[in-house]
């Protein structure tokens, strides 16, 4: 009876050992997942550097440590093995949730602009005596957008319209020195075509007047049809003056602009990244190229709903302007290029000067895409 005692709780022992055959399912499951993710973005984690995977590797090391403490304090099966064994397979774990975690918003941000491209409108507008054509308008784009947007305008050159660009103008020191801090405040720095060039370059895209400059030979010769349609910054100034006057809620949020500020809160950690991308790798140019046209696409998408904190001044200032400039000027047929964001308010300001404005067409035109890499084979030419 004693033997047989002995030999029924020996039995016991191991089976008290093993964990539920659901659990083990669930972590081999769980392993194949995490696992199969790593391997997924490996290819990201590798392009930006095998430093980062040490790295990886490293803070997985100390986490490692931490998470075998606790498993042997709160798991039996953990207890059961050595704490050189639980480190090394929290180490694994570690490091492929930290791989995803890097890896994840790459691939996030390279789907969000493939499913939810950025796009701005071209929209045909008439009160029956005027026609204008509003072409929506992004600083920095894709090759495709500018080409189609050069072809349209060139179209409606051909057809007789007179052509109105955004530009804001600086026509005195006074006003020049306005812009300047203007553009610090919102951007970070006042040479905005130079930081623009730089972005476009990092994303893979262009800059707005890298293609612009294929009309100067028409603007040399028909000087008249092309119109800088916005205002002097100077009137800037005196309408943000005004609203700092008149307006408390206005006066209260900006009671700190253009205020000297900490050399911290410039631009720099941007234009360390650029520099440092741009003596990058290829692999590290392209995937710097994928986060930034994602963040542009959701930037431009949060931007079409959330006004700025300048918005009184930078749009409708001058939405109101420019549909004022419309409604005096001569032209019946004019093509606009400006930014998307003032068609709401232009088209809201002509009908306060004319009821009658109305849409008729809507276009869209796709902003930002990766860029195209075509390549072909040259056979031989002979001689």
């Amino acid at each position: 009876m004693k033997t047989s005692s002995s030999f029924r709780t020996q039995q016991a022992l191991p089976a008290a050992s093993h964990s539920p055959l659901w659990r083990i399912r669930l972590q081999a499951i769980a392993w194949f997942v995490l696992g199969s993710a790593f391997v997924l973005g490996l290819p990201i984690l590798i392009g930006w550097g095998y430093g980062l995977l040490a790295a990886l590797v490293l803070v997985a090391a100390v986490l490692g440590v931490a998470s075998a403490l606790l498993l042997r304090r709160f798991s039996r099966g953990a207890q059961a093995r050595s704490f050189v064994a639980n480190w090394s397979r929290t180490v694994v774990g570690w490091t492929f949730v930290l791989g995803v975690m890097v890896a994840a918003p790459v691939y996030y941000l390279m789907i969000v602009t493939d499913t939810r491209p950025a796009t701005v409108p071209q929209v045909a507008l008439s009160n029956g005596s005027k026609r204008v054509v509003f072409q929506g308008m992004q600083h920095i784009g894709s090759e495709h957008f500018y080409k189609a947007v050069i072809y349209d305008l060139e179209k409606a050159l051909s057809e007789d319209y007179a052509v109105y660009y955004e530009g804001v103008q600086t026509s005195s020191p006074e006003s020049r020195a306005f812009f300047e801090k203007l553009s610090h405040e919102l951007v970070g720095g006042s040479d905005l075509s130079g930081t623009y060039k730089s972005i476009g370059d990092l994303c893979g895209m262009k800059f707005q007047l890298d293609f612009f400059g294929l009309l100067e030979a028409d603007k040399a010769e028909h000087p008249t049809r092309h119109v800088i349609a916005d205002v002097d910054a100077i009137e800037l100034k005196t309408e943000f003056d005004r609203l700092m006057r008149e307006d408390p809620n206005f006066a209260k949020a900006h009671a700190n602009d253009f205020k000297p500020k900490p050399a911290a809160n410039d631009n720099a950690l941007t234009l360390k990244v650029l520099d440092w991308l741009k003596r990058g790798s290829e692999a590290q140019k392209m995937l710097g190229g994928v986060v930034c046209r994602g963040v542009f696409t959701l930037a431009q998408d949060s931007a079409a709903t959330t006004p700025g904190h300048m918005q009184p001044v930078i749009l409708d200032f001058r939405n109101r302007a420019l549909a004022r400039q419309i409604m005096q000027s001569t032209d019946d047929k004019i093509f606009i290029t400006y930014g998307a964001a003032h068609l709401p308010g232009l088209v809201a300001e002509l009908r306060k000067l004319d009821p009658k404005w109305a849409v008729g067409s809507v276009k869209w035109l796709r902003t930002i895409e990766a860029p195209e890499h075509i390549e072909g084979k040259l056979h031989a030419l002979g001689t």
